[in-house]
């Protein structure tokens, strides 16, 4: 080995410039390399101990390893650098700011330094000419107040060589200052020459966001996406929705976004059909998608249709697994008409029964404004409503699951379909009404299944024990008539199961 034909007063500062990423591997080459890092074992173990997997924490009686804001973390990484490139896990989502009193005066008993935080901000490449002094202005100013720092926050991120993933602080804002530094840690990282070493963010692989749960309210989708252009982004977690401002539902997202990701999970969001379209146009490889729809403050009804055929439309080629649900939903469904069948390779699907009755409703509707000569269907194909799970389930599906959720207080006795103001009809979704539509579903399957669902071997279905006893009825009767087939049916009491195990379930 021709490191160890080196002399040793140059070995001493190669050890020192290893730790972290290559310290591990030095100390186990050989003999003469471990009593070179032998002095620097026990600090690195303890930095690896505190920071690899980090959250923000207080350690009463260790001053030195007390982090409970952004405010702290980067005065320490100022103090000693190494300190951030141990970081490979950082969950940023919770802030441990006192409600009360100042935070400024406990950062000063444990030695902070303003000159030395300041020249880390000073020398940032991310931040050109005086932009650094903005945001160091803005970091002193919020600690001095002892409140939430969307600049100390988004500056962070420009310290994180080595990090794999991350959590979002759940106060986390965008604005435009935020913006273009992220945009700046994106074009960096995915420069020819980046390496870990001289860009942060680089081996970032999964991104976290988290709700508010003072505005309940999920990050606009085109204000976080930034960071998914980072160059191995593979998984992003957290709820989104569209903004309905005047700029319109869904605004142009940046160029590479998303181009590597390969599993999203987007819960308790609010995304249209276009903005899912536009999304899923810039994950070419995405292979899992799991969605659970949120009504938050949005009056309109959901068009579940039309997120559906926009996925279809766009995923159809490569997604593997996907997921539809609701999360605390309890406004009106929009009319419409969706089929599923021109997946190619889809395996895993999850949908709510809500989107069959849907789909039921919408072609009985037509039918009758048909046969009264009040409309025309002549353009409105609906012959997929009398395939099996009317259309909804692809042929290479093997595990397939039904959710009837939210049986507690919603059984009103509202049946009927309304005229929107937009003169979109649009129905409440009722799970009282899901007996006739696993009726519907389910009709002539023995018959049907080996030649429309080749490949299914499992179905699970929500069948909870406040659901009604016709409901009840209705799943048990699946039981024999599947099996008959080859398909296993399982009956999931739980309110919210999780069963599918979709890639990058937490």
């Amino acid at each position: 080995m021709a490191l160890l034909r080196l002399p040793d007063e140059l070995l001493t500062p190669i050890v020192s410039h290893a730790i972290p990423e290559g310290f591990e591997s030095l100390c186990l080459a050989c003999r003469r390399l471990h009593t070179f890092c032998k002095p620097f074992i026990k600090q690195h173990n303890v930095l690896r101990s505190e920071f690899r997997n980090f959250n923000y924490y207080e350690k009463f009686g260790e001053h030195s390893f007390t982090i409970r804001t952004s405010f702290e973390l980067i005065a320490r990484i100022a103090e000693e650098p190494v300190v951030a490139r141990h970081i490979q896990h950082a969950d940023f989502k919770p802030d441990l700011r006192l409600p009360v009193g100042k935070r400024l005066w406990l950062m000063e008993d444990s030695g902070y330094r303003p000159n030395t935080v300041r020249d880390l901000f000073a020398s940032s490449r991310y931040l050109s000419g005086t932009d650094w002094q903005d945001y160091f202005t803005k970091y002193e100013r919020d600690l001095e107040d002892n409140r939430y720092c969307q600049a100390s926050n988004a500056f962070l991120l420009t310290l994180l060589p080595n990090v794999k993933s991350v959590v979002l602080p759940q106060l986390w804002k965008s604005d435009k200052d935020t913006e273009k530094l992220l945009e700046a840690i994106v074009n960096h990282a995915r420069q020819p020459n980046t390496t870990s070493i001289n860009a942060s963010l680089s081996l970032l692989t999964t991104l976290k966001t988290s709700r508010s749960l003072v505005e309940r309210q999920g990050l606009v989708l085109n204000k976080i996406t930034p960071l998914l252009g980072l160059p191995r982004i593979r998984s992003f977690y957290g709820p989104c929705s569209v903004s309905h401002g005047e700029e319109g539902l869904c605004q142009s997202l940046p160029p590479r976004v998303g181009e590597t990701m390969e599993i999203a999970h987007l819960l308790s969001s609010n995304l249209d059909g276009p903005a899912m379209e536009h999304f899923l146009r810039c994950t070419p490889r995405l292979k899992t998608l799991v969605y659970s729809h949120s009504r938050k403050q949005v009056s309109a009804p959901w068009d579940i249709c039309s997120l559906v055929t926009a996925i279809v439309k766009e995923a159809f080629s490569h997604l593997e697994e996907l997921s539809i649900t609701t999360h605390d939903f309890t406004g009106k469904i929009a009319l419409g008409t969706a089929t599923m069948r021109g997946f190619a390779r889809l395996q895993k699907l999850e949908i709510p029964l809500d989107l069959a009755t849907c789909v039921i409703r919408s072609a009985a509707q037509l039918k009758t404004k048909e046969s009264m000569g009040t409309d025309s269907v002549a353009d409105a194909n609906q012959s997929h409503v009398d395939l099996l799970m009317c259309g909804l389930v692809p042929a290479s599906v093997t595990r397939l699951c039904l959710r009837s959720d939210e049986w507690k207080g919603r059984d009103d006795g509202y049946d009927s379909i309304d005229e929107m103001g937009d003169g979109v009809p649009a129905f409440k979704g009722r799970p009282q009404q899901h007996d006739r539509t696993l009726e519907t579903m389910f009709q002539g399957f023995a018959e049907k299944k080996d030649a429309q669902l080749p490949s299914l071997k499992e179905i699970r279905v929500s069948c909870p024990s406040i659901a009604s006893e016709a409901y009840k009825a209705r799943c048990k009767s699946l039981l024999p008539e599947a099996e008959n087939v080859g398909v296993t049916v399982y009956l999931d009491k739980m309110r919210y199961p999780d069963v599918l195990d979709f890639a990058g379930t937490q």
